[in-house]
C-alpha cells in the first residue's frame, strides 16, 4: 500500500478477474481520496468513481496544462462545504479493449462482480459508513453508464451521478458504427486496427472505433465471440446484423427500465447529467433516459450543462453536491449507522 496524506494506493488481487477470457490482470490498483478530516477513527461514507472508455484509472492527473486535479478540485468542494466529506474510491475496469462497462461479460470478464469486492475490499481497509445509503456510485460516460447499472442491478448503493451515460443507444453509439467501419477498413482490416494499441496512433478515429468494439465485446453473450462479430455491422460488407443489434439494446438503459426501475426507484438520490453539445449525442440519449425515467415514476435530478462531451471535469464538483441532502452534515463522522 502507497499512503500520503491525501491519497492511498493499493494493489487489489480479484477472485472474479482471475483468469479472465482476454487474460487482463486480475490484480489492479486501486486509488482512494481520503477526506478533509479522515483520521481512521471516524466513519466516513465514500463514493466510487468510475472513469470512462479508455481513461487512466485516476483523478490525480490532468489532461491539460490548465485548471487542477478533479481529485483538488472535489478535495476544495468538500473542505468549503459544497460537496460533503467522502473517500474517493477509483476503481480498474480497464480491458485489452480499453473498458469493461463495469458489467459481468462473457467474453471480457466478471467486472461487476469486481467492483463489490472492491467495495468490501474498501470497507475492510478504511473507516466507512458501510452500508448502502453511505455509499455512491458515479462516473462519465462509460463510467456513468456503468454507475446506472450498478443502481439498477445491485444493492450496495444508495446514490448513483451518471454524468454524460452512455443511453439511447440509437443516439450515442448507432451513428459511431459507419466511423468505425472506415476506420477498419483504413487500418486494413480489424487485426490491423488492434496492432495500434501498442504501436499507434491512437487519436481520435482510433478511439471511437475502439470504445464501440469494446461495447460488441462487453454486451456479447458467447465468450468466442470475435471482436469483428460483436459489431452490428458486418466490418467488411456493411451489412447490418440486426440480432447483434438486438442484443446491445438489452444493454440500453432506457430499454432496461421496463425491468429495473424499482430499483432506481429505491435510491435515495439519483443524479443525471450531460452537456447540451455532447459529440457523440450522449444529450439526446439522456433526455431520452430523463422522459423514460419519469414515464416510471422514478425520482431524479436532471440538468443540462453548457459542453460537450469532454473537459467537462468542473461539472463532477456540481453533481456531486446533491450528496449534502443525502449525507446531511449532522451525520457524517459521527458513529451511527
Amino acid at each position: 500500500m502507497s499512503d500520503s496524506s491525501e491519497t492511498v494506493l493499493f494493489d487489489h488481487e480479484s477472485t472474479c478477474l482471475r483468469d479472465n477470457p482476454l487474460g487482463d490482470p486480475h490484480t489492479r490498483r486501486v486509488e482512494v481520496h481520503l477526506p478533509p478530516g479522515y483520521d481512521g477513527v471516524r466513519p466516513f461514507p465514500v463514493i466510487y468513481w468510475l472513469p470512462g472508455f479508455g481513461a487512466h484509472p485516476s483523478l490525480c492527473g490532468k489532461a491539460l496544462a490548465f485548471g487542477t486535479t478533479v481529485a483538488d478540485r472535489l478535495r476544495s468542494a468538500m473542505t468549503d462545504g459544497r460537496v460533503p466529506p467522502a473517500l474517493i474510491v477509483v476503481p480498474d475496469g480497464t480491458t485489452a479493449y480499453g473498458g469493461s462497462q463495469y458489467i459481468d461479460s462473457a467474453p471480457c470478464g466478471r467486472y461487476a462482480g469486481y467492483l463489490a469486492e472492491i467495495v468490501a475490499a474498501v470497507d475492510r481497509r478504511f473507516t466507512t459508513r458501510p452500508a448502502p445509503r453511505w455509499r455512491a456510485i458515479g462516473g462519465k460516460s462509460s463510467g456513468g453508464y456503468g454507475a446506472l447499472i450498478a443502481g439498477m442491478t445491485c444493492d450496495l448503493f444508495g446514490s448513483v451521478i451518471a454524468c454524460s451515460p452512455d443511453a439511447g443507444f440509437e443516439h450515442s453509439h448507432l451513428p459511431l458504427l459507419p466511423r468505425t467501419l472506415d476506420t477498419v477498413r483504413a487500418a486494413g482490416g480489424m487485426d490491423a486496427l488492434l496492432a495500434r494499441r501498442a504501436t499507434g496512433p491512437v487519436d481520435a478515429p482510433f478511439m471511437v472505433a475502439m470504445s464501440i468494439i469494446a461495447l460488441g465485446m462487453c454486451y456479447a453473450q458467447d465468450p468466442r465471440t470475435s471482436p469483428s462479430d460483436a459489431l452490428p455491422c458486418d466490418p467488411e460488407t456493411g451489412v447490418f446484423r440486426d440480432e447483434v443489434w438486438q442484443r446491445w439494446l438489452t444493454h440500453d438503459p432506457v430499454r432496461m427500465l421496463d425491468e429495473h426501475a424499482g430499483a432506481l426507484t429505491r435510491l435515495d438520490h439519483l443524479h443525471l447529467g450531460v452537456g447540451e453539445r455532447d459529440e457523440y449525442g450522449m444529450h439526446w440519449g439522456a433526455r431520452a433516459l430523463h422522459t423514460a425515467l419519469d414515464a416510471h415514476g422514478v425520482p431524479h435530478h436532471y440538468t443540462e450543462h453548457e459542453g460537450g462531451h469532454h473537459g467537462i471535469e468542473h461539472v463532477y464538483t456540481d453533481a456531486l453536491a446533491g450528496l449534502r441532502h443525502v449525507w446531511s452534515e449532522r451525520t457524517v463522522g459521527t458513529c451511527a449507522v
